[in-house]
């Protein structure tokens, strides 16, 4: 079987490229909207409330999070809700299709939970399914994994850094009764251990409620919790595990040129990492010193700021845009 390149060596590969084409006065955000951390919200196995109880609640608060479906055990029924969770921009994406012990499968089998699964997520939602999550978090056949995926999560309890060392082996924290972590100010605590290392911390949720699931976390502390961290989107950036898996490979290997022509700046946006599974548009937020004699400027980029003598937007890797100083 072919061996295929880590994205994420792929990645630093490129990262040591576009380091030299970044123009100076640019900053790339570690993380979006320059946040100081990540936060991602992963959801096991479809239990009983998630999509009756914990759905509504990141809705309410508008954080996006990812549920991670064994696609064997979807109900007929639960195939249209999840393809209204995806369109709402929640990420639906493979827990295998049998959640079998990954570490135990042979490469045939091991390719077919993979492949067959991210099919059937892609098939019954409509949206792309570029994430795994290994069940009871035996990482396996990485080799194969990248065939299908951009990233994959594990749960060996503890904040990634800000470029995770192998992006097939995320971790993450299991939360509920089964853990140390199931009260708000636990949960809270965590987020904030990840601002402090400017990283990003992913939540392992299963059961909601006492419905049956694994390790159940009460929804009156998970709402406590979200309330926490959205009140203070400085420190924290919340978004789906495909979403912060994309800002990883864009930024680490994004390149800027411009060109200037008087009081007039064309931005030329790029980036080195390459994939056939996914379209590279997740927005990354730069900013650039203002021009000397400017005091202000205007693009024609999305969420543009100008603070602290720097104009602040978001860019997407093949676009142009146009950045006009007074």
């Amino acid at each position: 079987m072919k061996t295929h390149i880590s994205l994420l060596a792929a990645a630093m590969i490129a990262a040591t490229t576009a380091a030299a084409q970044i123009p100076k006065g640019y900053t790339i955000a570690p993380w979006h909207g320059f946040s100081e951390s990540a936060v991602t919200y992963s959801l096991d196995d479809l239990t009983a409330n998630q999509l009756p109880v914990a759905l509504p609640l990141f809705d309410k608060y508008g954080v996006k999070a990812s549920f991670n479906v064994v696609t064997s055990w979807v109900k007929k029924d639960e195939w249209p809700q999840l393809k209204a969770v995806a369109k709402k921009g929640h990420e639906v994406t493979s827990h295998t299709v049998n959640h079998k012990n990954m570490a135990t499968l042979n490469p045939e089998e091991f390719d077919m939970e993979c492949r067959e699964s991210k099919r059937m997520v892609k098939q019954y939602t409509g949206s792309e399914c570029i994430t795994l999550v290994y069940p009871y978090c035996a990482s396996a056949h990485k080799e194969i994994v990248a065939k299908y995926y951009i990233s994959a999560r594990c749960c060996s309890r503890h904040i990634e850094p800000h470029t995770p060392a192998d992006i097939y082996d995320i971790s993450s924290v299991g939360v509920g009764m089964e853990s140390d972590v199931n009260k708000a100010e636990e949960l809270n605590k965590w987020v904030d251990d990840g601002v402090a290392q400017k990283g990003w911390c992913t939540f392992l949720i299963h059961g909601i409620d006492d419905d049956g699931g694994y390790s159940t976390l009460q929804s009156s502390e998970l709402e406590k919790h979200i309330a926490y961290v959205t009140k203070n989107p400085d420190k924290f950036w919340v978004a789906t595990f495909a979403q912060i898996s994309k800002y990883i490979m864009e930024r680490d290997a994004l390149t800027i040129r411009e060109v200037k022509k008087g009081n007039k700046i064309t931005v030329f946006v790029d980036c080195n990492a390459k994939t056939y599974l996914t379209t590279l548009n997740e927005p990354i937020t730069i900013s650039r010193q203002l021009p000397q004699g400017c005091t202000t400027a205007k693009t024609n980029a999305k969420n543009t700021v100008v603070s602290d003598g720097k104009v602040i937007f978001d860019v997407v890797p093949g676009k142009t845009y146009k950045l006009n100083c007074k």
